[in-house]
């Protein structure tokens, strides 16, 4: 077998492998959810400091996530996504072991810091990847987080019935990310089969070159936003920002919606959730064949970016249950289309050295979003039921206007990011 095709087996085994550990990641995450809030309550968490924590487990991902790309970037990222698992294994077994409300909060906020696997799992499909099989690769990843979305509350839920069920729950959970650790430990090489990037006649490598602008030992968060060329990627990173706050706002007021104005039972909550996670898992399998379609992913994000508008209006003043699962369909597939869009766009304007200090800045995003939509959606629910769900489509509508900017003068462009 020639080198190139030794190299073309070698990344799809790699692709493979990561939808594998992202699929396990989230499982593990998901778990947990049924459970975490009422094991809380039990202990005596007031809401305000639940609240607090939430906020500063937003704050924590937003400080290190840009850190531990360009880390990534530095050692590889094989060593950053093992210690990511094994403190994420440790800190679940924490949750699980202790009755002390203290030391629930600390393993979270300690989670906080080093729950960046997902990050480290697309940089790594970036690393091996062509740029044109991106939107197919990427759409496959959120496929199968989509289904480890369906799976995971479904099993911590039935998970219930054992004594002291958030301890069994934790600790599988723990199980999980460790054998997630020892997947990647004994399967995912320390040298990535790079797609070649090179000119001819060099070999592709992962290591920094002299040529490469140096990591330095120790790097704040607000030296790595000042090196991000904002003129490359400032329109996709606003895109992002509002058309993921957009589906947090309209996501973390949803069961009170339909509660109130539905009245739907809880048992029902929880299979209309499933059901957004099996419309999103096949969107994000079919996600490279839109993009091959259109033939440009600028285009693919301003077109889901208006149906996640649409869709959210629809939503917000549905007139019947049977209406609002109608609109949850093409809100799931654009939500789906938008990730990998946006994340496909972003590692391709990087320079391949720089993809992951550039991706820990973009998982900054959703971090800003999930720090400032409860305490506003929370506001707003003040007012009315539907509110949210108002502000969540007045916030799509500026990101699809951000996206129609970005494809009326973008559109084509191969911009490559530089680093001072």
């Amino acid at each position: 077998m020639s080198s190139g095709g030794g190299r073309a087996a070698a990344a799809r085994n790699v692709q493979l492998l990561m939808y594998l550990v992202g699929f396990l990641d989230l499982v593990g995450v998901m778990l947990v959810i049924p459970l975490f809030v009422v094991q809380l309550k039990k202990l005596g968490m007031s809401p305000l400091l639940n609240g607090a924590i939430r906020s500063i487990y937003g704050m924590l991902q937003l400080g290190s996530s840009p850190i531990i790309g360009r880390w990534s970037d530095r050692w590889g990222r094989r060593p950053l996504l093992l210690v990511c698992l094994a403190v994420s294994a440790l800190s679940y077994m924490a949750l699980g072991v202790s009755a002390s409300l203290w030391v629930m909060a600390v393993s979270r906020l300690v989670t906080g810091v080093f729950k960046h696997s997902t990050t480290l799992c697309k940089a790594v499909l970036a690393d091996v990847t062509p740029p044109p099989d991106r939107p197919q690769v990427m759409g496959k990843f959120s496929g199968a987080m989509g289904i480890a979305v369906i799976l995971g509350p479904a099993i911590g839920g039935h998970l219930t019935n054992f004594e002291n069920s958030f301890g069994v729950v934790c600790s599988i959970s723990a199980a999980i990310f460790s054998i997630n650790w020892a997947v990647c430990l004994a399967l995912l090489p320390a040298a990535l089969p790079l797609h070649s990037h090179t000119s001819e006649g060099q070999e592709p490598s992962d290591q920094p070159t002299q040529q490469d602008p140096v990591v330095t030992e120790h790097i704040l968060p607000i030296q790595l936003l000042k090196e991000i060329d904002w003129k490359v990627f400032g329109d996709i990173f606003l895109v992002d920002f509002f058309l993921t706050f957009s589906l947090y706002a309209f996501r973390s007021s949803f069961v009170l919606m339909v509660d109130e104005v539905f009245g739907v039972s809880s048992m029902a909550i929880g299979y209309i959730i499933s059901f957004q996670g099996i419309i999103g898992a096949a969107a994000g399998f079919l996600a490279g064949r839109v993009s091959r379609y259109f033939g440009d992913n600028q285009v693919v994000l301003l077109y889901s970016a208006l149906v996640q508008a649409a869709s959210l209006l629809g939503l917000t003043f549905a007139p019947s249950m049977v209406f609002t699962i109608m609109m949850l369909v093409p809100l799931s597939v654009s939500g789906t289309l938008i990730q990998t869009t946006t994340s496909t766009i972003i590692v391709d304007r990087c320079s391949p050295s720089k993809i992951g200090s550039v991706t820990g800045v973009a998982q900054s995003i959703p971090a800003i979003a999930a720090m400032t939509t409860p305490v506003l959606t929370g506001l707003v629910q003040e007012v009315g039921a539907r509110g949210p769900g108002l502000m969540a489509f007045l916030t799509a509508i500026f990101g699809a206007a951000a996206a129609g900017w970005a494809t009326r003068f973008r559109r084509g462009e191969k911009p490559v990011e530089k680093f001072t």
